[in-house]
């Protein structure tokens, strides 16, 4: 009721007083007026046409106290539109948040086309499209569909709101992706995990800038592998770093970053769940804080820049008689999520699935089960056994598996 009531008020003002308007315009106003876009009186009507009462005349006052000639922001809308980029399920978090936060408007997700699944090589959607279209399957409704040999475009309507899902086979030269991205009009592009690089004529697009989020504190750790060599190189603390893009990866200035302190216990997999329970409100609070100019550009130290790429199989395979208890740990933090680390035995794939380290020494090439603990001797201390899985059997306990395949314990493992 009380946002109808500053609605008739605003839309009195604006026939009135409005100095871009009718009636009084000429009397009022003689020298220099607000030069911000939109207009401070129909910014007024957006905010509460669109927030809640109290918010709305938050975001009015803020903009009353810093309307002025000189004001060095003009372009400051009520919202911001905002386009995904991404090929990876952690974005999703991210995505809810902005649903359901009206500073926001996303009009745009792209995505990677679907591609051929295993060994039947049928084609699987994208986990972005899939999981975009789980929300909230009660008011799901596929608007339009539209494919060419390039692209693939489907129009979502989710709670009353349409959002297009874009699937472009190729970036560069792409007229339709171009042309409908242009024609969004949006403000923000935040990329995460898409894993293109997007060419200069696509950067340009948005009207405030195209972000990154990197899961890092640049300049360390640029490129693919961030989160897994946190671990390898035995860091206390990981990072979120938003930063501005460019067409090259994670080189550019840096907006802000979030700090998160690891432990022990910590894996890849309960990083990314700290992850997705901090940065979604993180990166909205500082999209917001940005596009209003509270944040100043941070220029990246060139002479601290470190690189991690993509893994291979090799990389996650371990040695007990070449490593120490810590490197496998290490090891087995980093690849916890995916896929686990592993050695052979009986010519067979062993994957550990949960392991501890025991900081004193067995003799040497050790395999002990000794009160119900698995224990195997490295270069270093030892490491326990919790949980193993062997080739095409399912994840077993220590003490089940020793059960099984007693002869494990005579081994000598790699």
């Amino acid at each position: 009721m009380l946002n109808k009531i500053f609605l008739f008020i605003i839309y009195i003002r604006q026939k009135i007083f409005s100095s871009h308007t009718w009636i009084l315009r000429n009397l009022l106003y003689t020298g220099k007026v607000c030069s911000h876009f939109p207009h401070c009186s129909e910014y007024w009507k957006q905010c509460f046409e669109r927030y809640n009462f109290l918010d709305a005349l938050k975001y009015t006052m803020t903009r009353i106290w810093n309307c002025k000639p000189s004001n060095k922001i003009k372009y400051d809308p009520a919202f911001y539109k905002v386009v995904f980029f991404s090929s990876s399920n952690i974005w999703l978090s991210f995505f809810k948040k902005l649903l359901d936060d009206k500073r926001f408007d996303v009009v745009w997700i792209v995505t990677m086309p679907d591609a051929p699944f295993w060994r039947w090589k049928k084609l699987k959607e994208n986990i972005v499209a899939e999981e975009f279209k789980k929300l909230n399957q009660n008011n799901f409704e596929n608007k339009e569909k539209y494919i060419d040999d390039l692209n693939e475009i489907e129009e979502i309507a989710l709670n009353g709101k349409k959002i297009k899902i874009f699937k472009p086979k190729k970036i560069k030269n792409n007229d339709v992706f171009y042309n409908e991205l242009k024609s969004l009009n949006s403000d923000y592009f935040v990329v995460i995990s898409y894993w293109k690089i997007l060419p200069k004529s696509i950067l340009n697009i948005p009207k405030i800038w195209p972000i990154n989020i990197h899961w890092s504190i640049l300049p360390k750790y640029r490129w693919a592998s961030p989160i897994q060599s946190v671990f390898l190189n035995k860091e206390k603390e990981t990072w979120i770093t938003i930063m501005y893009m460019n067409e090259k990866m994670d080189e550019w200035d840096i907006i802000k970053i979030l700090k998160f302190s690891l432990t022990k216990n910590d894996n890849s997999k309960t990083v990314i769940e700290k992850f997705n329970k901090f940065w979604p409100s993180f990166v909205a609070d500082t999209l917001w804080d940005f596009a209003k100019w509270k944040l100043k550009r941070i220029k990246q130290d060139l002479n601290s820049v470190t690189y991690c790429g993509k893994f291979e199989k090799k990389d996650w395979k371990i040695s007990f008689q070449n490593e120490t208890a810590e490197s496998i740990y290490s090891k087995f933090q980093a690849f916890y999520l995916w896929p686990w680390i592993y050695t052979y035995w009986n010519w067979k794939l062993l994957k550990f699935t949960a392991i501890d380290i025991e900081e004193w020494n067995l003799q040497q090439w050790k395999v002990v089960f000794d009160n119900w603990i698995l224990k195997i001797w490295t270069k270093k201390w030892n490491i326990i056994v919790k949980k193993v899985k062997l080739e095409w059997k399912k994840e077993m306990t220590a003490s089940e598996f020793i059960n099984w395949y007693k002869g494990f314990l005579w081994t000598i493992l790699e």
